[in-house]
């Protein structure tokens, strides 16, 4: 299956690091993608961050996001199934292939140096299946 991104899910991913622009751009691309995919944020601004944090949708308040870097270290993806599925039996799929497609990148030299990506869904506490996050490492 081939698909694209629309101009507004383009217009969020620009705004993270390159690295994140590349992984989401050949996850999509390559064949094996298992669904469409949304980009839902990159970069955040102040008062979003806040009001995500008020909400309880963030346990993090400006500027302790990553997606309040800019670029952004993080990235919200969402796979398109009938919709926008929040749905844990489309994230585990979409998370393999995505982390599949980092790990080819990341042999091929083309991501990672100095980073590692991370993905919400991983995290003991508060998942977060469309979060993706590039966290430096410590040399």
């Amino acid at each position: 299956m081939s698909w694209a991104y629309s101009s507004r899910s383009l217009q969020r991913l620009n705004t993270c690091h390159p690295d994140l622009i590349l992984l989401m751009t050949e996850a999509l691309a390559d064949p094996a993608c298992p669904f469409d995919i949304s980009i839902l944020e990159g970069h955040r601004s102040e008062q979003k961050q806040n009001e995500l944090k008020a909400s309880g949708a963030s346990q993090l308040s400006w500027p302790n996001s990553y997606h309040n870097r800019f670029p952004s270290m993080a990235v919200d993806v969402a796979p398109y199934y009938r919709g926008i599925s929040w749905d844990w039996v489309h994230y585990h799929p979409l998370a393999a292939h995505i982390k599949a497609v980092w790990k080819r990148l990341q042999q091929a030299g083309k991501v990672g140096a100095g980073h590692r990506l991370e993905w919400g869904g991983d995290w003991q506490s508060f998942k977060d299946g469309p979060h993706w996050q590039l966290v430096a490492i410590n040399k």
